[in-house]
């Protein structure tokens, strides 16, 4: 079987598949625009779209919400990971944070959910720091890839692991093995 994964991000797509093979399950991306109130919590977006897309789509569907939180400005950027930084880029970001704690977490809130039916959230956090510089501007990369240390490996640019190392250690692996772990247990006959 395979799982529709909705989201227009490719690295989240190559991220999704990679972590849910360790349950063999495939997953094919399905690129649908969906309303995003970005006012509510992760939760209340990812549960809000889910229902909205798997009915629209008439099928089950996964799909996630991801924010990143800077220690030092209680709640910011939360669900507007994308907004900031494509408004103020890495120098604003850097200009923000400047005399202030690099300290931040990254957060993924994925649903699952069945026409008609009630979400299944998942949920992961990574906590780390946020870099002085930006590195591997020419890698394809996500852009607080090149800027973020995760606390669990202090020596390493997170844009420059392997998607395994990445998946081992994120927000979005452990939302994801959840997901996987769970939906085993639902439809064990999956393989």
């Amino acid at each position: 079987m395979t799982l529709a994964f909705v989201t227009t991000n490719n690295h989240k797509f190559t991220e999704v598949s990679d972590i849910l093979k360790e349950f063999n399950l495939a997953v094919e991306q399905i690129d649908f625009d969906y309303t995003e109130n970005h006012d509510a919590s992760l939760e209340e977006v990812a549960s809000t779209a889910s229902v909205e897309v798997s009915t629209k789509l008439n099928r089950p569907i996964i799909l996630e919400d991801t924010g990143i939180f800077f220690d030092a400005y209680e709640g910011f950027p939360g669900a507007l990971p994308k907004f900031v930084f494509n408004t103020l880029g890495y120098r604003g970001i850097f200009k923000l944070l400047e005399n202030e704690k690099r300290d931040v977490y990254f957060k993924t809130v994925a649903a699952y959910c069945e026409p008609q039916g009630t979400p299944k959230l998942f949920t992961g956090i990574m906590r780390g720091k946020i870099t002085n510089e930006v590195y591997d501007q020419d890698k394809d990369a996500m852009p607080y890839d090149r800027i973020f240390i995760a606390d669990q490996l202090p020596d390493k640019i997170f844009s420059r692991l392997s998607i395994t190392e990445k998946n081992k250690l994120s927000q979005r692996g452990a939302a994801f093995r959840q997901f996987g772990e769970w939906y085993k247990k639902l439809y064990p006959q999956v393989n």
